[in-house]
């Protein structure tokens, strides 16, 4: 069967050899493999057992992105990066099954997330989130729709976790010129100048109005391995790295990890969407591997 339902997890194989895992936690994508290679970042110290949202492969990040630093708005009082990455999602099922492709669905509405959440974000909604393989691409797409009776604010994104074999050799292509957030550096903003970046120190940017169709992401100068992002109804991009101090300091990471991942995370976390009651929003990701 090319997708097994397990008590935990869901794994769906497609008929070329390539597969992925997705846990009902958080609808959290803990693995993507090409041929048995292992493609996404996923901490040898992560929780996943439910009790921490699980560190590495492709957590979501809604209704807010960080914590909000303004308390007037409506999901100040929510946790650090929301709460769909912290909730149980319920198995909608198998919606594309054949040669070239194989897709599946998780959901969440409001009843679903834990009550002291739900007390401080009383919105009524629901998520789908849809994950698709073919044999060297994943696309990942999510769904937001509003089924309270006044508008809502939202934010959200796919914290996508790369596995890099070296993270001196990766570089990224796809934000030249265009404006970011310097998280480490008090937030100041900054346009980027270099055809690419590299990463060598702690990295936490906020690149907004991204107009780049496809963002390359290199692996090493004398590798053909990339990334190939095409973010569909995403106009920001967050690339991040903790580096050496911060990984020293996170309880699910180990110290050296951040020699073998990137974060490039397409979202919409530059400001928030309003969604009126009934419509629905849907924004998402389709990562290609080429070798």
């Amino acid at each position: 069967m090319p997708v097994e339902v397990q008590e935990d997890k869901v794994i769906l194989k497609h008929a070329l050899g390539s597969s992925a895992e997705v846990y009902f936690y958080g609808a959290t994508l803990t693995s993507w493999k090409y041929h048995e290679k292992e493609l996404l970042f996923l901490s040898k110290k992560s929780f996943l057992n439910g009790t921490k949202a699980i560190r590495g492969g492709i957590p979501l990040v809604f209704p807010q992105f960080g914590k909000a630093s303004d308390s007037s708005v409506a999901t100040a009082a929510l946790p650090q990066h929301g709460f769909a990455r912290i909730s149980k999602f319920e198995w909608i099922g198998v919606s594309v099954d054949n040669e070239s492709e194989v897709s599946v669905r998780f959901g969440l509405n409001d009843t679903q997330i834990p009550e002291n959440v739900r007390k401080d974000w009383p919105k009524k909604f629901k998520l789908i989130f849809i994950v698709t393989l073919n044999d060297d691409t994943l696309r990942t797409n999510l769904i937001v729709k509003n089924e309270d009776k006044a508008p809502f604010d939202f934010q959200a994104l796919l914290h996508t976790y790369y596995s890099v074999p070296d993270i001196s050799k990766v570089s990224i292509e796809g934000f030249y010129n265009v404006s970011y957030v310097d998280k480490v550096n008090n937030f100041i903003t900054n346009v980027d100048n270099d055809q690419s970046i590299k990463i060598d120190q702690e990295t936490d940017r906020i690149y907004a109005n991204v107009p780049t169709e496809t963002i390359k992401i290199n692996l090493g100068d004398e590798s053909n391995e990339v990334f190939l992002l095409k973010r569909i109804n995403l106009k920001d991009t967050v690339v991040w790295n903790p580096w050496i101090d911060k990984a020293k300091g996170m309880s699910d990471y180990d110290d050296d990890e951040y020699k073998q991942m990137v974060c490039v995370e397409p979202g919409n976390v530059s400001n928030y969407i309003t969604l009126n009651p009934e419509e629905s929003w849907e924004g998402g990701q389709i990562i290609q591997y080429k070798h």
